[in-house]
């Protein structure tokens, strides 16, 4: 009865795996965009970026696999994986992404320098809503408007402008702000940066500031709060925060600000910061900023590295060996064949879930991987019904059979996942891009097909057998021949 009940608990186990499976893949979303596809199977994004220095000396080579580092990084934030990213001699990279079509958005998150700092305002002016077609000469405008104001000392202080949707209607907001040369407070402050929501359901990103950040940021805060005071305009002072030149928010500060908790937000908008604006920002915010500055050479969309009459054939491939295992299981193994048949269509549509749900893009060398977890998952069920077949013509029933059978196999199953598992691990340190793809793909395979090839096979024989279905040895492909010349009988 125990077992009975065991085995029933590992099918339901599966049945609602299977339904959170068939959830991901063909409800959450249309079936036709739940799996993402590699550059070799749909194309992408390509974009070629060069590295320099504000003060004009050589990028090293060590600093480009830094920002290559950092790149990687942006690229996963954005929910693709299996990025090609490769340095081009001195200090060019070449990124290449797959299933992007929005070249703006690409640019924005892989080639922002991200540099961050925190700076006293020292004088503003603007403020006026402008069409986005005078944005430009608005801005040269104030410049020169700056540039008369006592606070502007040229080669200590430097001008930044803030641009902001119009709350009200049409146009953007412009301002601009003189602030020192170099940040009061510079970006190594911050140690994390997240999105969230305020009370009024608006779009803000939450920045965290180091221990010692924190303290640097009180004593900026409560610096600014006493200069406005003994301005005689208390409660005016502001403090710009600043990502690449670029103003983002210039908030007042009325008095010194602990707790190490910073918000970017916009109050003056029903909905806050723009969704993809305050996603791109907490990107580049939380990966850190590029240890060298990069100037986009070229954007450009790519097609996919396959034909279509390649990606054809190659599945086509797969599903037809896929189709002669489950015959040749069959064939030679009659109902343990059938079980097996049952537990690998199982374990296709489990790793079809996983494949979403994590999720990895498909490539062609993906596919290859998971065609080989199949063999691999067909193997153990082999290896297993192997050692059920010897039994049965030992003599054991068929139920003590299907008990040894798998308590002997299992050691040699174990051991040869094992040893592929390890191979894949390897593949994966030691290669990039598809031939990743591969490695990860053949690991969750394998590791699937444990589950599927040795507790699911086993629940369903074990429940067959419980049910009172007599699993004669022809059905489970051995002669009465081969029973017969065995010297004695074993119950």
């Amino acid at each position: 009865m125990t077992n009975r009940r065991n085995n029933l608990i590992v099918l339901g186990l599966v049945a609602i795996l299977i339904a959170v499976a068939a959830y991901l893949i063909f409800i959450r979303q249309p079936v036709t965009e739940s799996t993402q596809l590699g550059l070799d199977l749909k194309g992408g994004v390509s974009v070629q970026l060069r590295g320099y220095q504000t003060d004009g000396s050589e990028v090293t080579r060590d600093e480009m696999e830094q920002a290559v580092g950092v790149i990687q990084q942006r690229v996963n934030s954005l929910g693709v994986t299996e990025p090609e990213i490769q340095i081009q001699g001195q200090d060019q990279v070449i990124v290449n992404i797959p299933g992007i079509t929005d070249q703006r958005r690409a640019v924005q998150v892989i080639g922002r320098t991200a540099q961050l700092g925190f700076y006293e305002v020292l004088a503003a002016d603007g403020g006026q809503a402008v069409p986005d077609d005078e944005i430009k000469q608005t801005e040269d405008g104030l410049r020169e408007s700056l540039k008369e104001d006592e606070a502007y000392k040229k080669g200590k202080t430097q001008i930044l402008f803030e641009e902001s949707p119009n709350p009200q209607g049409e146009g953007t907001i412009v301002v601009g702000y003189v602030v020192h040369e170099h940040p009061d407070l510079t970006g190594e402050a911050l140690d994390s940066a997240n999105l969230n929501r305020d009370q009024a359901g608006r779009l803000e990103v939450n920045m965290t500031l180091t221990r010692e950040g924190a303290r640097g940021f009180a004593d900026l805060s409560g610096r600014i709060a006493e200069n406005a005071l003994a301005s005689g305009q208390p409660g005016t002072g502001q403090l710009a925060i600043v990502l690449d030149k670029d103003v983002v928010s210039a908030p007042v500060v009325e008095e010194s600000i602990g707790g190490g908790q910073v918000v970017i937000q916009n109050t003056s908008s029903p909905t806050g910061l723009p969704e993809q604006e305050a996603k791109e920002l907490e990107i580049v915010l939380q990966t850190g900023a590029l240890p060298v500055n990069m100037k986009v050479l070229s954007v450009a969309s790519i097609g996919p590295t396959l034909g279509a009459d390649s990606l054809e054939s190659g599945l086509l491939a797969a599903l037809v060996g896929f189709g002669l295992v489950l015959l040749f299981l069959v064939a030679v193994y009659r109902a343990l064949g059938v079980v097996a048949d049952l537990a690998l269509l199982i374990y296709a549509f489990l790793l079809w879930g996983i494949i979403v749900a994590v999720p990895i893009t498909m490539t062609l060398p993906g596919i290859a991987g998971i065609v080989l977890s199949i063999g691999v998952a067909a193997d153990a069920n082999i290896v297993i019904f192997e050692r059920i077949k010897e039994e049965i013509r030992r003599g054991k029933t068929p139920r003590t059979a299907i008990r040894t059978g798998y308590e002997k196999g299992f050691r040699a199953i174990l051991d040869g996942n094992i040893t592929t598992v390890i191979t894949a691990f390897i593949l994966f340190a030691l290669s990039s891009g598809s031939v990743r793809g591969f490695a990860v793909l053949l690991c969750i395979g394998v590791v699937l097909s444990m589950f599927t090839a040795i507790v699911v096979t086993r629940a369903l024989l074990g429940v067959i057998s419980g049910r009172g279905f007599h699993l004669s040895a022809e059905l489970m492909g051995v002669s009465k021949r081969s029973i017969a010349q065995q010297p004695a009988k074993v119950r």
